[in-house]
């Protein structure tokens, strides 16, 4: 370990996981992991041997287990105490950390460090996410604070925000700020550092012909069911659409991590790509890119760089192709 005390990071999803991976292989192994249930086959994952040597300590998060927020007196204690008493995860000694690294401080396990009054660094939860001009969350919240908690960088216990460039957010002051390129830091990774993360998150073979990669598109869904925003049935229809339009060769599909879709079934034709294996990966684990990417309403196109062209496409735009 190159430190005395190791970071934790707190992960709800597989990107979140992938840059904590490379983080924590620069700071010479030996860090902390709490990795959400959300991310699929967390249980899995922090059983199979596949993140050994990179973190020492690795934690399941039940957040699921979480009873509910507790308000009135003490509020904040009795909240700690339920959250451990519920067996959501491990207590926390914050002083066994040298820094807490998020990216969701709105999460059950945001508030949990909240409750314990301890420090954290609040990473993007995607690429230059703090450089996008609609931030109406956090407008909302410094207008109207609610609740015992704060979340998005204000609260106190944040100590320090990260940003793809500090010197272009206006979002707080600029002590609180701290400069970290996730796409330098994506661009940059060493042979050995690719190795790890594609034994990390790579269970079956990634496509390996330039040629079919260069006349192949890749489709991005995610679901709006999910969200709340449409049925199933409706979904596929649009996804459906999407690709008749716009793949005029090979399909490839590569889902969000957390969409249940059976894209086979869907497309019995294309090639799906591993669900749980975070897109940033197709940044450097392929020999060629795809010609074409295309998401619908989604920001993983954001510092994608595995496609000759990308098309993003508003829920509006996908809906008028049906």
């Amino acid at each position: 370990m190159s430190q005395s005390h190791p970071d934790l990071f707190v992960c709800h999803t597989a990107y979140h996981l992938l840059i904590a991976v490379i983080r924590a292989l620069r700071a010479g192994g030996g860090q902390a992991l709490w990795l959400c249930e959300e991310v699929p086959n967390a249980e899995g994952l922090a059983a199979s041997g596949r993140l050994e040597g990179i973190f020492s300590e690795i934690a399941v998060l039940h957040e699921s287990r979480w009873p509910g927020i507790v308000t009135g007196p003490l509020g904040h204690l009795r909240n700690r105490r339920a959250y451990e008493k519920a067996g959501v995860g491990p207590a926390l000694d914050r002083h066994r950390y040298r820094h807490i690294y998020i990216s969701n401080d709105w999460s059950v396990a945001g508030r949990y460090l909240q409750d314990c009054g301890a420090p954290y660094i609040l990473c993007e939860d995607t690429q230059g996410a703090t450089l996008d001009p609609d931030q109406h969350l956090l407008v909302e919240q410094r207008a109207k604070p609610a609740g015992p908690y704060l979340y998005w960088g204000d609260s106190p216990c944040c100590r320090k925000v990260e940003s793809e460039d500090a010197a272009r957010c206006t979002l707080f002051p600029a002590d609180k700020l701290l400069t970290f390129s996730k796409a330098a830091l994506l661009a940059g990774l060493t042979d050995a550092e690719k190795a790890a993360v594609r034994r990390v998150f790579l269970t079956q073979p990634l496509p390996d012909d330039s040629a079919l990669l260069g006349k192949a598109t890749l489709l991005l869904p995610r679901s709006f069911v999910q969200d709340g925003l449409m049925d199933q049935k409706t979904q596929d229809a649009i996804f459906r659409a999407v690709a008749a339009r716009y793949a005029d060769g090979p399909l490839f599909i590569k889902t969000h991590p957390r969409d249940t879709t059976d894209y086979t079934a869907l497309f019995p034709q294309a090639v799906v790509l591993e669900r749980t294996m975070p897109s940033e990966v197709l940044n450097f684990c392929l020999p060629g890119k795809f010609r074409r990417a295309v998401t619908v309403q989604s920001w993983v196109l954001r510092g994608f760089t595995a496609a000759e062209e990308t098309v993003f496409l508003t829920l509006d735009q996908a809906r008028a192709l049906l």
